[in-house]
């Protein structure tokens, strides 16, 4: 585990140096007297970032070395824990407060004088043992950062394209698509690493039009009944948002929803996927509670580790199929494409055969060891004395006896071989629970709150966040979950067995402490991550130490009464809370008590609506806010360092948000609502990325688009509910917008916008689209468009999504000419009234892969002109008029696209 100190306590140091290096911490020593023993502090970190790259270097392992490493992290801890309580304070300069706080400031500066004791005394037990000689950096520890423009059809290769599995594959779909009566159970069964899941998956999305109702579920060790049911409810009707939307307000309790599953799983063909069962308890209760026997020809296909799981199932059409290792020639196909990114393999390569042969043996032909050891020596120099280097460094374990604690091994070497900035990275998914998906966005402003990420000229903390992000899913520690439309990844997981060992080295280093699992095993006081699970009683725990609480379907616990408890908390992360408990809006009142805070997340419910206290403008460290609420106090205004604000409804925002210069994300605005003067302060947020405002009169247009005008940093922009002065009728439309308003208004928007969402009758789209040139992403609602506003977006070079939702366009014809939307991927296409024709003309749409068609009434022609098409979607409120021609233009197309028609 040393080298999981050694990474935390390199990082903590970093930290702590950079802060004790500012202005701020400066004025710090100077008021208090202790500027001497503040450099002294200063001075001796940097010997000790000397004395920890010596400790990271491979060596014997060494207790009193290790228990050395985590005295300097808790020595990092404290240093930082002093320069955050006072910095509090220097920011209220007045008389009174410095008389209010005289006390506080002598006991922070005596803290100070015992810290630069404890750094002495530390330093010199160093010296007295002779533990870690210092060393000079070799290299820019920046170095091994992977290009995040890489393509990431190169980086999730092995996602894409089974190897070694392909005749498995076709078995599987050709037992699954076999016309039955009878309910059938398809066992995919292996050790862990085996790439089961992987399997299964590109099994269950080749299945995506022959099953009316089709639900990927993941079985933890740990699973809840009720989540299960709730996700079979998102995925049925995953495609069809109006419709789920209009579901949910109708059913109002979590028996309906459940009600709701049953009946649609009994009524048609069923495909679900239970992936990772590990118990037979689990699978009966499972079997019992949804597996229903509807004799429609539905199917389960199941993935576990334990095959007596599988032989414990008693259906009459039960198909067990194992998983076995690859071939050595398998292996090596996989490696070589991990290493080389899908590219030819060179002719030097020759040189590298043997020492590729030894370590293909060393991998015992898992899938996961392979590609981690690939993911592994994409980050060094392809020649021979490095990759024996590495071959040395192997096992001989999974050679011998593939299973799950020998790939840890190999899983824990690609730990090792992390530079010490990304090892508290990626330990902190221990936070996660098992095969939870994670978004990249939640982890990455996690990241950066942390303080795990370092500062680098020219880039904001996020975007080196991201860096990170994309070096650990090269190495394959990190897994793709979903990918977007321009190759970014949205969300990720940890393949079970890293999951496994993340946890094993958190627990180890005491930085975590799962309520329900670990009472007997850790002294809690010293616990830097909080998680609370299911069981949440914490009474009787001392948590002064914890930096982070995360808490994963339980109610707040009633820590929160008390803020001197939790007076360090820096992150609070309520996303996936269970449900708003008197505890809940306990908290919120104490929410401005935790002056530490830089990262607040509440679930985005409207059954968790915030009324936030005015305390809020308390939160000055506060980066990240992102809640449900529909009034935001004047304290927010406060906040001069959030960066990013989210809530789930719009929002009145008081006057003053001018102020929060730092701002990057801001969503929604009720415009309506707010203060007068907040549309005109909206161009004071220069940083801004991403806005989002609902809710504008024509009032409103001129001073909102010259702000806008100003923000160039801006990449996303959605408008909701554009409206003119009067409605006169809830069944009407809005007022039209003058058709050449938006053009007067706005005659220079920002020129690297990236996606745009406007609703709202605007009759016509404003010339300034056209010259975005970086435009991928354009979503209309109720805008009324003609065939004139299809020919502005036709011509932008870059667009790669287009959405036309309700009465978007109004014409009868809808016509996609030759040789337009050069890169549009995807189209959707959602209740166009007055649409009779979508056509699609030779040449047109050449990169089009996905068609999605709901609630229109229209003749459909030209599917075959559309080279690349791999899916198109009819909800059940399409009618089609020649829906058996266009099947036979799908079955002659060259790609076979599917067609899926919606229940």
């Amino acid at each position: 585990m040393e080298a999981t100190a050694v990474g935390f306590a390199k990082t903590m140091v970093d930290g702590v140096l950079q802060k004790v290096a500012t202005r701020a911490a400066d004025e710090l020593a100077k008021t208090l007297g202790v500027r001497q023993d503040i450099w002294y502090i200063r001075g001796e970190l940097e010997m000790m970032q000397g004395f920890l790259r010596a400790a990271e270097s491979p060596q014997d392992d060494n207790n009193v070395r290790l228990i050395w490493v985590r005295q300097v992290k808790d020595l990092a801890y404290q240093i930082e824990d002093c320069l955050a309580e006072f910095s509090i304070h220097l920011e209220n300069r007045s008389l009174w407060h410095k008389l209010q706080t005289l006390n506080t400031r002598r006991r922070i500066a005596s803290n100070i004088r015992d810290i630069r004791e404890k750094v002495q005394e530390v330093s010199q037990r160093n010296l007295r043992y002779n533990l870690i000689k210092p060393v000079k950096p070799s290299h820019d520890p920046t170095s091994n950062y992977v290009d995040v423009t890489t393509p990431m059809s190169t980086l999730v290769m092995e996602e894409a394209e089974l190897v070694g599995q392909a005749e498995l594959k076709r078995n599987l779909f050709t037992i699954l698509t076999k016309k039955e009566e009878l309910r059938k159970v398809v066992w995919i069964t292996g050790m862990g690493g085996l790439g089961k899941t992987t399997l299964a998956k590109k099994v269950f999305d080749s299945l995506e039009t022959k099953f009316t109702c089709r639900a990927w579920l993941t079985i933890s060790q740990t699973f809840n009944m009720k989540d299960l049911f709730m996700e079979i409810f998102k995925q049925i009707s995953e495609d069809k948002y109006e419709k789920i939307i209009k579901k949910e307000e109708e059913m109002k309790t979590d028996k309906d929803r459940i009600d709701y599953v049953k009946k649609k799983l009994e009524e048609n063909d069923y495909l679900l996927v239970l992936d990772d069962l590990w118990t037979t308890q689990a699978w009966d209760i499972i079997e019992k509670t949804f597996l229903i026997n509807n004799e429609k020809g539905s199917c389960v296909m199941v993935t576990t580790r334990k095959v007596d799981v599988a032989t414990h199932c008693n259906w009459t059409f039960k198909k067990i199929c194992p998983v076995e290792p690859l071939s050595d020639e398998h292996s090596r196909e996989l490696l070589l494409r991990k290493i080389y990114k899908g590219k030819e393999v060179p002719n030097t390569h020759r040189d590298l055969n043997d020492v590729t042969e030894k370590i293909i043996k060393k991998c015992g032909g898992l899938p996961l060891a392979i590609v981690t050891i690939g993911g592994l020596l994409t980050c060094k120099p392809i020649n021979k004395e490095e990759w024996e280097k590495l071959l040395n460094r192997l096992g001989s374990e999974l050679e011998k006896n593939p299973t799950a604690e020998a790939t840890k091994q190999i899983l824990d070497l690609s730990y090792y071989d992390l530079p010490y900035y990304l090892k508290p990275c990626i330990v902190y998914l221990s936070i996660f629970p098992e095969d939870f998906e994670i978004k990249c966005s939640r982890l990455v402003q996690r990241w950066v709150a942390e303080g795990f990420v370092r500062e680098r000229r020219g880039m904001t903390p996020e975007e080196v966040a991201e860096e990170y992000f994309y070096e650990l899913i090269n190495r394959n520690l990190i897994l793709p979950s979903a990918v977007g439309i321009n190759g970014r990844i949205k969300s990720c997981r940890v393949h079970d067995i890293m999951h496994e060992l993340l946890v094993a080295k958190s627990i180890e280093e005491n930085l975590i402490f799962i309520t329900g699992e670990q009472e007997n095993m850790t002294p809690i006081s010293s616990i830097r991550h909080l998680i609370i699970t299911r069981s949440n009683e914490m009474s009787g725990t001392n948590l002064h130490g914890v930096r982070s609480i995360s808490i994963f379907d339980a109610d707040v616990p009633s820590i929160f009464s008390s803020s001197s408890e939790l007076k360090l908390l820096k992150v609070l992360d309520l996303s996936n809370l269970a449900r708003p408990s008197g505890y809940f809006k306990q908290a919120m009142r104490h929410l401005g008590q935790f002056e530490h805070l830089k990262y607040v997340s509440f679930p985005r419910n409207n059954d968790f609506n915030l009324d936030l206290p005015k305390s809020i403008g308390k939160l000055r460290d506060l980066q990240i806010f992102d809640a449900c609420m529909t009034t935001a106090p004047n304290g927010i205004t406060k906040l001069q360092r959030l960066r990013h604000f989210y809530s789930y409804n719009y929002v009145a925002m008081p006057k003053g948000i001018g102020n929060l210069k730092a701002l990057q994300v801001l969503k929604w605005i009720d415009i309506e609502r707010s203060h007068p003067r907040v549309v005109q302060e909206l161009g004071q947020l220069r940083q801004l990325r991403k806005l989002g405002v609902a809710n504008l009169r024509i009032k409103h247009y001129k001073e909102l688009s010259e702000s806008i005008s100003q923000l160039s940093s801006l990449r996303s922009l959605i408008i909701r509910k554009l409206q003119n002065e009067v409605r006169r009728f809830e069944s009407e439309y809005y007022q039209e917008v003058p058709a050449d308003f938006l053009d007067s208004v706005m005659s220079s928007p920002p020129e690297h916008l990236r996606s745009i969402e406007f609703q709202g009758v605007i009759g016509k789209l404003p010339a300034w689209v056209s010259s975005l040139s970086y435009l991928a992403k354009v979503t209309l609602w109720d805008a009324r468009l003609n065939d004139d506003g299809i020919v502005v977006l036709q011509e932008l070079p870059n667009l790669l999504l287009l959405r036309l939702r309700t009465n978007a366009y109004v014409g009868v014809e809808l016509i996609f000419r030759s040789v337009k939307f050069p890169k549009l991927k995807e189209l959707f296409v959602y209740n166009l009234e007055n649409l009779g024709e979508l056509l699609f003309e030779e040449g047109t749409l050449p990169e089009l892969q996905t068609l999605k068609i709901s609630y229109c009434n229209c003749y459909i022609s030209g599917i075959q002109y559309l080279p690349k098409l791999k899916k198109l979607t009819l909800d059940s409120s399409v009618f089609v008029e020649n829906l058996d021609e266009v099947q036979k233009q799908l079955e002659k197309h060259p790609n076979h696209p599917a067609l899926e028609l919606g229940s």
